[in-house]
């Protein structure tokens, strides 16, 4: 019957925790567009990618609309599962902004879902609710999804709360999906978070330690060429540093606004606060452990307390890790801290340090569900937790603006022709961006001929020449590795000509030239890496089930 009451009143914390996260981004449900600072890069990248998907490749490396047409290889290096969701969403007929709206509030929802299974494992059911209210409403949140429409980090940390549910109730196969997911949905969220799980796995459940591998092996077809063919491109990484550190003022005073970051940008500059509840958390928390009333520690006082038990370790060690990872993230986000930033050049990539007000996201609700754990006042729990949610309840109300279908986008170079980057400042080192699109796919540069084209698709141009002297073919699309050529069905290196194109030379007579993307033997490398890695997991489930039906 306890057990019954208990499962009873933990799906009741849970429909509370969704509604009040569906509550808190309510606006992405409705139609509208919904004006961000990157939310028009991501509709054209569903677009896009859902281009290449339909054109067979399942793991989609080039934009062959962008760069004004020549294409550009954006998804060998950004982000993707963000682009499988949104395009996915958009083929069952959704437009691009809901689809846009609908993938970020499906991150948003999955964290603070999972965030409540991971605390109730910790702490209790009630603990777990207040936590995980007091982390939907971070307003760092809302200054992503709202502000910023960083999708991407909005589903990695989704998958952030998943890892630290799956390494809580020892869920290997979720655990290795989880760090997949945060990988695949935000190179730079990874970055940030695989330290921090890593030695969180390490502190709690050394067993898992190997699955956290496993994620990161899965996705080796994603990052293995983004790494390796980083000198093949320009642009990855435009942002100075140095120009986006918040004042200290502006970490510790609430404010709001929608603008841009960096110099020039004070008017209606974004927010850049720690949020008045979670900054009361940290500070509490590090006030108990200085003050030595701190949480159980023995073994028989977490029997008592109903906290899982595991040899060897102490329930205080993660809980300090997270402070301290909080803590650490406030100085890398001050100006003085500039001198570490510069000895250690892979914070480089971080770009923004104020980035790293994510580390707060994930912080707060644990160190909350842990002290609330230990009040004997029920009704002071609840009282933080509504503050936290009136205070940063406004935040949550952002501009719609009136439908836009995709033809308004679709139709409009400033969408189209770009690269979909900052400034368009990403292309490949042959080609930079162009803001013309070209008169036709493939032309005749030397000799003489007539080229007829035979199909013209996403990643396949088929031309028919007949010439009586011999020349050179051009084909208008921007040279990268994985272009080939055939002649008359024989394959043929393709090679960039001196404007970044490809170009083929040819005899007289009649020929039928292809040009066409493919993988690179270093990409189906990784490809099988990962579908090798895939298999075997899911093999293993299969054999464990067996094994488990059996006995």
């Amino acid at each position: 019957m306890n057990y019954r009451k208990n499962l009873f009143i933990a799906k009741i914390g849970f429909l509370v925790v969704i509604i009040v996260s569906v509550i808190a981004v309510r606006w992405l449900f409705l139609p509208g567009f919904l004006p961000t600072h990157d939310g028009e890069y991501h509709l054209i990248r569903f677009y896009e990618f859902g281009r290449m998907l339909a054109a067979g490749h399942l793991f989609p490396r080039w934009a062959p609309g962008l760069n004004s047409g020549y294409g550009v290889p954006l998804f060998t290096f950004f982000y993707p599962l963000p682009n499988y969701i949104g395009s996915f969403v958009h083929s069952m007929g959704w437009s691009l902004a809901d689809s846009f709206r609908l993938t970020m509030a499906a991150g948003y929802i999955l964290a603070i879902a999972a965030s409540y299974v991971w605390l109730k494992r910790l702490y209790g059911i009630f603990p777990a609710v207040l936590g995980s209210v007091m982390g939907a409403f971070v307003p760092y949140w809302f200054v992503d999804i709202f502000v910023r429409g960083s999708v991407g980090e909005v589903l990695a940390l989704g998958f952030v709360f998943s890892a630290l549910a799956s390494i809580a109730y020892k869920r290997r196969t979720l655990l290795a999906l989880a760090i997949a997911g945060i990988i695949l949905s935000h190179n730079i969220i990874a970055m940030i978070f695989l330290p921090v799980l890593l030695l969180y796995t390490l502190m709690t459940d050394r067993s898992m330690l190997r699955w956290v591998c496993v994620g990161v092996i899965l996705t080796s077809y994603f990052w293995v060429p983004a790494l390796l063919e980083r000198p093949y491109v320009v642009g990855l990484n435009t942002v100075n540093f140095r120009d986006h550190f918040p004042e200290l003022a502006q970490l510790l005073i609430p404010s709001w606004g929608t603008g841009f970051s960096g110099p020039g940008f004070t008017l209606d500059e974004m927010s850049y606060q720690v949020g008045a509840i979670p900054l009361f958390v940290l500070l509490s928390f590090f006030a108990l452990q200085l003050t030595r009333m701190s949480f159980p520690r023995t073994r028989e006082s977490r029997v008592k307390t109903g906290s899982p038990i595991r040899s060897g370790m102490t329930d205080s060690y993660p809980l300090v890790l997270f402070m301290v990872a909080a803590g650490v993230a406030f100085f890398l986000m001050l100006e003085i801290s500039i001198p570490v930033w510069e000895r250690i050049p892979l914070l480089f990539n971080i770009q923004y340090p104020w980035r790293l007000l994510s580390v707060g996201i994930v912080a707060t609700p644990f160190l909350t569900a842990a002290m609330l754990s230990r009040i004997r006042w029920p009704f002071v729990s609840i009282g933080v937790a509504l503050c936290a949610v009136f205070v940063s309840y406004a935040y949550t109300k952002p501009v719609l603006y009136d439908v836009r279908p995709d033809e308004y986008y679709l139709s409009r170079r400033e969408f189209t022709d770009g690269t979909s980057s900052l400034g368009n400042g990403f292309s490949t080192v042959w080609m930079p961006w162009r803001p013309e699109r070209p008169e036709a796919r493939m032309e005749i540069i030397s000799g003489v001929g007539l080229v007829t084209m035979k199909e013209e698709g996403v990643t396949t141009f088929t031309g028919e020449v007949v010439s009586s002297s011999g020349g050179v073919l051009r084909t208008r699309v921007a040279y990268y590795p994985g272009w080939r050529v055939l002649v008359d069905g024989k394959d043929v290196n393709a090679t960039p000509d001196g404007q970044g194109m490809i170009s083929t030379t040819f005899s007289s007579g009649t020929h039928l030239i292809t040009t066409y993307f493919s993988e690179t033997p270093l990409r189906l490398i990784a490809d099988g890496i990962s579908m090798l890695c895939l298999f075997w997991l899911f093999c293993s489930i299969i054999l464990k089930k067996h094994y488990e039906n059996s006995n």
